[in-house]
């Protein structure tokens, strides 16, 4: 305690340094969530990423995931699991593009 008296600036200086480090890292923590899929045969990261990307590049996906499930090769087995992050389906699915339709 005596020490704290006598450094009072140096104290400040401390509490304010640890004031920013919490801020900083809550501020920096990732926020993307992370929802499972089971893999397909025939499916690749990269074929995988065309369906489940949301607004990321195709690229910046397959890191994403290459990350959250520890994969370091690139390779995925069908019936495993993995963990992908949470963003909307895009409009193509594996059966097609349905154009138009007299079907209402």
């Amino acid at each position: 305690m005596n020490w704290i008296k006598k450094n009072r600036n140096t104290t400040y200086l401390l509490a304010f340094i640890f004031a920013i480090m919490v801020i900083l890292m809550v501020i920096n923590r990732d926020t993307t969530s992370y929802t499972n899929i089971e893999v397909q045969e025939g499916d690749t990261l990269w074929s995988l990423s065309g369906f489940y990307k949301g607004d990321l590049s195709k690229s910046e996906w397959v890191s994403l995931v290459k990350d959250k499930n520890n994969i370091i090769d690139g390779r995925i087995i069908a019936g495993h699991t993995l963990s992908i992050p949470a963003y909307k389906k895009t409009s193509t699915n594996k059966r097609g593009i349905e154009l138009a339709s007299e079907n209402e």
